[in-house]
């Protein structure tokens, strides 16, 4: 099984990454945006492929492929329990969880700031919820590769079990306490809901304390991704304090 993925900068992590076996690759003939993450691949020995770009339109129809697609194995997702067994502190980590997020676009940004803020695994929720597709995944730049991705079938359940298990839950809602003035407890855990909805009732009710984002006025919020990317950036703070970095 394999599937297709796109653009330079997805490319080049994901050749990099190490992490899943990549099949080919086929590049534009040219001097296109994906010609460095050719070379890059050529010298790691990977199959390369130069071909026209109606062949790659063909595996990323209707996409801004920057000129690269390679054929790799699927990206390997993990339970919440593999996750936790992966982390090197287990009492000093940073997760995030989406409730609702139903836009590719903004699942990718959201994913790639938590790669970028120390972030290491994500509950993705089954239902309700953009799944892990090409767009996606060029969207976040090739953060998955730093990422562990974990699907659950039910959040709150796993919220509460994550919870027995000594995570401390934290969810972004506007009428949360000013996430600067917190004082984080870790190992932790992030949610991210909707821009339109927010965090689904239930899911905040499992929450240890709701979290916002001062603002000075102009707009009425910011949107999911950059709340996001301000909550992780705040709390990794927090959490490189708490490793003594």
């Amino acid at each position: 099984m394999s599937e297709y993925l796109y653009g330079a900068n997805t490319a080049e992590e994901v050749i990099n990454g190490g992490r899943r076996r990549i099949f080919r690759v086929m590049a534009a003939r040219g001097q296109g945006k994906g010609a460095a993450a050719a070379d890059l691949a050529r010298r790691k020995g990977i199959r390369v492929e130069f071909v026209d770009n109606k062949v790659l339109e063909k595996y990323a129809p209707g996409a801004n492929h920057q000129g690269i697609v390679l054929e790799v194995e699927p990206l390997r997702h993990y339970s919440a329990v593999e996750a936790l067994g992966m982390e090197r502190d287990p009492k000093k980590f940073l997760w995030a969880g989406v409730d609702g997020i139903t836009d590719p676009m903004n699942l990718g940004a959201i994913l790639r700031s938590a790669a970028c803020f120390g972030v290491s695994s994500v509950l993705l929720p089954e239902r309700r919820t953009a799944g892990i597709t090409p767009t996606v995944q060029k969207t976040s730049s090739g953060a998955l590769e730093k990422l562990n991705i974990v699907p659950v079938g039910n959040l709150n359940s796993t919220i509460i079990d994550l919870k027995e298990r000594g995570v401390w839950v934290y969810g972004l809602d506007m009428e949360g306490e000013p996430l600067d003035k917190v004082d984080y407890a870790f190992p932790g855990l992030i949610l991210v809901g909707s821009e339109g909805e927010g965090l689904h009732l239930k899911t905040k009710e499992h929450c240890d304390r709701l979290i916002s984002i001062p603002q000075l006025g102009g707009v009425e919020s910011l949107n999911a991704s950059a709340a996001a990317a301000v909550a992780f950036y705040e709390v990794s703070k927090k959490l490189r304090a708490a490793r003594g970095k």
